[in-house]
């Protein structure tokens, strides 16, 4: 059966043809223009994503960089004031070590030669006072009379006592020590004896309990005795 259309209806299908034809080419360019305009925003994004990553990586990479180098900064301060510390607590105790040494070696040199200086000035003070009681006792008997006299009387407490002397000095103070031995004050059985063993200069009372030197040679001993 055929169809009759009507001029209207032929109108209206050509208009709606015409629209559902604009409609679509419409959407289409719509579609891939907003396609485009996508896929461009995204790789934008991406881009941007991308670089904002990089800097990000970068950032941390330089932070851990500076970050590395500061540590081995500190790390090699650290090192170098340890040695530092140790090449000075080294240097100190080697120092240390050479003063002990230097003040033992000054101390050691100054005692010896204190003690030379000393033995030195004893031995020249007792051979000055030995020539001047020599030069004395040449001309002066009197001082080997004190002494024999001081020995004398320091042993009281003996019952026996015997002055020996030289020849020479009985000879030449003989008087003087024959009046000694007859003192009240000593004992009965004192007398003088001489004895060419004995020095000039000397004086010698024997005792029963021993001997007693009293002469210059005695009198030189108490005064190194005192000097010393």
């Amino acid at each position: 059966m055929a169809t009759v259309l009507k001029s209207g209806d032929r109108d209206k299908q050509q208009a709606a043809a015409q629209n559902a034809s604009a409609i679509a080419g419409f959407n289409l360019s719509d579609l891939a223009d907003e396609g485009r305009t996508r896929l461009e925003q995204c790789r934008l994004q991406v881009q941007e994503m991308l670089a904002k990553a990089e800097q990000q990586v970068e950032g941390i990479r330089k932070a851990a960089e500076e970050q590395g180098y500061q540590h081995g900064l500190e790390q090699a301060a650290i090192d170098a004031e340890k040695k530092l510390q140790t090449k000075a607590e080294q240097q100190a105790k080697s120092s240390t070590l050479l003063m002990e040494k230097a003040v033992n070696q000054i101390r050691d040199t100054h005692s010896q030669w204190m003690e030379d200086y000393a033995e030195v000035l004893t031995e020249t003070a007792l051979a000055a006072a030995e020539k001047i009681v020599q030069r004395k006792l040449e001309v002066e008997s009197e001082l080997v009379v004190a002494w024999a006299k001081e020995a004398l009387h320091s042993t009281r407490s003996s019952l026996s006592l015997t002055l020996v002397v030289h020849p020479e000095t009985l000879a030449q103070a003989g008087p003087a020590f024959e009046s000694m031995v007859l003192a009240p004050s000593l004992p009965e059985n004192t007398h003088v004896e001489t004895d060419e063993n004995v020095g000039r200069n000397d004086v010698v009372v024997r005792q029963d309990g021993g001997e007693i030197q009293a002469g210059l040679t005695a009198q030189l001993e108490r005064l190194k005795e005192l000097l010393q």
